[in-house]
Parts: C-alpha cells; sequence; structure tokens
C-alpha cells in the first residue's frame, strides 16, 4: 500500500512552491443503501478502510497513504470498478438526485457509486488551512482508481464557490502524480442550471471541464437548465437540428408566461423533470460502459453543440487578438471561423488535440515554465518589493483596509 502523509504533503508542497517561486499554497466506502439505488452509498457515512474520515484530524495514520510524501506510480487499486460522484450542491437536492440517477445506469453495468456530499463536510476558504476534508476529498477524486462524475450548480452563469474552494487545492496533488495528466480514467460533468434561459447557466460546464480534463477522459456531460425550454437544454435536442430561435428573441425581454410559449411549443415541468431524469440515468450508463473498455477506444457520447470544441465540448469561444481566429479557452486549441455553403463554422486545428493544455505534455511545459518564470522573477524580486513598498506608501492616504466592528 502506497503511503501518502498529509502533513509531509504540505512541507513538501511548500518547499516545491518556494523553489517555483509562486504564491500558491494547498494545503468512501459501504453506507446506506437506498432502496431503489442499492450502489449507492453516501461517503460520509463509513470511510474505506484506513481512510481518514471527514472531520477526522489530518496527522492520523488512518489514511491508507500515510507516511513520507512519495510520487505515486499510478492510481490506488481499489478492488472493484468503482465512480466517484462529487455532488457540490445541497444534500438531498438536485445535484445528488441526477447524480442517484447515474447511478442507477452505471448499476446496469455492474459499477457501483459512491457519493461525496462535499457541502457537508469541512471545507475551509483559505489555502493554507488544510486541517478539514480537503485532503481527503482530493484523495478520493484524484488518487483512486476510479471514474469521476461532478455535480455542480449553477450561480450566476458559472460553478457555484464550494466547487472552486474544493478543486483549486488539486495542484499540489496533481504535480506530485503527474501520471494523473495522461487521463487514463473517465468522467463525466453535470451542469444544473437554475433557470438558464439567456445563457444564464454558460459557463457552469465550462468550469467544471477545467477541473476534469486535468485528470479524466470526459465521456458525457449535460447541463441541466430548470427553465425547461428546449432552446436551452442541448439535450433535449439530440437527434434533432439543433435550435435556431435564441438570436430573434430573449426570454428577459418578455413576460414569464410568455417565455413557455414564445419558441413554440415546450414540455410542461411535469414532463420536463423525468426526462431530465433519464438523461442522468444514461450518463451513468456512458460512463460505466466506457469503464469496461480500453481507455483510447473510449468515445464522447454527449451531445454535441455547433462550433464545439473538439476536446472538452464547450462551445464559448475566446478571441485573443481579432476574428475569425479563436481559441478554446479551457483546452488553448485554435480555430478560424470560415464560411461553409454559406454556414459559419470553426475550423478547428486538429495538431493541438496532440497537445492541449490540460494534457501530460501541456502540463509538464506549463510546471517547466513557472520555474524557469521564477527565476527571472526572484531576479528581479528587489524591484518588484520597492515598488509594492512604494505603491503601498502612497496609497495610505486615499485607501485604507477596513474589518467587521468587534
Amino acid at each position: 500500500m502506497y503511503k501518502f502523509s498529509r502533513r509531509a504533503f504540505l512541507k513538501g508542497l511548500g518547499k516545491i512552491t518556494a523553489a517555483l517561486g509562486l504564491g500558491f499554497s494547498l494545503g468512501a466506502g459501504c453506507a446506506k443503501e437506498e432502496p431503489e439505488v442499492k450502489t449507492v452509498e453516501t461517503a460520509e457515512s463509513v470511510p474505506s478502510a484506513g481512510a481518514r474520515a471527514p472531520g477526522e484530524p489530518s496527522g492520523s495514520a488512518r489514511s491508507p497513504f500515510g507516511g513520507d510524501l512519495k510520487k505515486l506510480p499510478g492510481p490506488i487499486d481499489v478492488g472493484r470498478k468503482k465512480i466517484i460522484a462529487l455532488s457540490f450542491g445541497s444534500e438531498n437536492g438536485n445535484c445528488e438526485t441526477f447524480i442517484r440517477a447515474a447511478a442507477i445506469g452505471a448499476d446496469e453495468y455492474g459499477v457501483d457509486t459512491e457519493i461525496i456530499r462535499v457541502a457537508t463536510l469541512d471545507v475551509n476558504v483559505l489555502e493554507a488551512n488544510r486541517e478539514d476534508d480537503i485532503p481527503w476529498i482530493m484523495e478520493k477524486a484524484l488518487l483512486e482508481d476510479a471514474a469521476l462524475i461532478c455535480a455542480v450548480p449553477c450561480y450566476h452563469t458559472r460553478a457555484n464557490g464550494l466547487f472552486y474552494t474544493a478543486t483549486d487545492n488539486m495542484l499540489g496533488l496533481m504535480r506530485e502524480n503527474m501520471w494523473m495528466c495522461k487521463k487514463t480514467r473517465v468522467g463525466a460533468v453535470i451542469g444544473v442550471g437554475g433557470s438558464g434561459y439567456d445563457a444564464w447557466a454558460s459557463l457552469t460546464n465550462l468550469s467544471t471541464e477545467i477541473f476534469m480534463q486535468h485528470t479524466r477522459k470526459v465521456v458525457d456531460q449535460v447541463n441541466f437548465a430548470f427553465c425547461g425550454l428546449r432552446e436551452w437544454n442541448l439535450w433535449m435536442q439530440q437527434g434533432k437540428p439543433l435550435t435556431s430561435n435564441t438570436h430573434k428573441q430573449r426570454v428577459t425581454d418578455v413576460d414569464h408566461d410568455v417565455s413557455r410559449t414564445m419558441y413554440g411549443e415546450q414540455v410542461s415541468f411535469e414532463e420536463w423533470y423525468p426526462m431530465a431524469i433519464e438523461r442522468a440515468k444514461q450518463l451513468g450508463r456512458n460512463v460505466a460502459q466506457a469503464m469496461n473498455m480500453p481507455i483510447e477506444e473510449t468515445e464522447y457520447k454527449g451531445e454535441e453543440a455547433g462550433v464545439a470544441c473538439p476536446l472538452c465540448r464547450c462551445n464559448v469561444l475566446l478571441v485573443p487578438e481579432n476574428l475569425p481566429y479563436v481559441y478554446c479557452p479551457i483546452c488553448a486549441i485554435r480555430g478560424t471561423i470560415v464560411v461553409e455553403n454559406g454556414n459559419m463554422k470553426v475550423d478547428w486545428r486538429m495538431e493541438d488535440l496532440k497537445v492541449p493544455r490540460f494534457s501530460f505534455e501541456g502540463e509538464e511545459h506549463h510546471a517547466y515554465w513557472l520555474t524557469e518564470d521564477g527565476k527571472r522573477r526572484r531576479r528581479d524580486q528587489d524591484i518588484y518589493d520597492t515598488l509594492k513598498q512604494s505603491t503601498f506608501a502612497e496609497s495610505n492616504s486615499c485607501a485604507k483596509v477596513i474589518n467587521p466592528s468587534a
């Protein structure tokens, strides 16, 4: 059994980040069976053998990875095929509901699911304080040989703050275990988009993909926009032509009652929710099927947007300079907008797929670049310090730090 000590890990990470001249730091098993989802288990009830339970001091010797900081040669063998599902929504809420539906689908192929309710655990927003449950979450999600499903609620067009607080702390663990970036395991994304109309949920899956693309080959993703409108639920358009109505009128500009008919006939919410549950079950099936085949043979099974990135399938484009040149902001795959037969599309540079941003080679280059740039910054440290001090001194008369009253 490979040993992993959180204290040694944090100490070692501090040395790594200091050497790079950077400013960041880091710090499941069986549970109650649900009658209708017998394979689904909540992670906080009984920890896996030897694992630190949520809330247990991080220095505990119970961790199966306890001991000196070491690089692991590969994922931890868990002895069976399983899915780790991170729910970043409320307990028993929509995120967990869709995860449980996915678990039902995965169970059809003999794959178990372990649910981690992140919102019920101790997650400290300060990265320097790692006496919380973040290391345990990251161990389960990143080190174990399992598929990963992330279900994330939408807050103000993007993933909620809890998601960022938890996942921003993966960096050190990944740096010590670069095999993660070779993506030998699969995963899927579930976005729970609140209203979702007029692109209100447009950055939810994009946010989540940034985390997933580091370590998993994503085989499915879905965003459930609770407005229920087909135009803002890509999964409802599967097997049908993409809608072409949203450019004509915004929901923002009409009354609520009109929004249900402005784009044509829509399903009722009573019909929509069961459809969403069934789509989540299919996501679970897609993940389970992918787990049972060689990673190089797995394919993306989700819906395709018209101009989506060929790797992460997100359809938000970055224009770094001027059109017609575009970037995928997640994968750094370049494209050019072209016109064919009167229709615009993105002609993606497929050679960029060989080394996308979050690939082993891409991450390796980034680590090298940061190391070299850290050397430059250390050479110029006196200049930086002088400028900082003068800026603080000059601003003291016009800017002050405030705190809540005692």
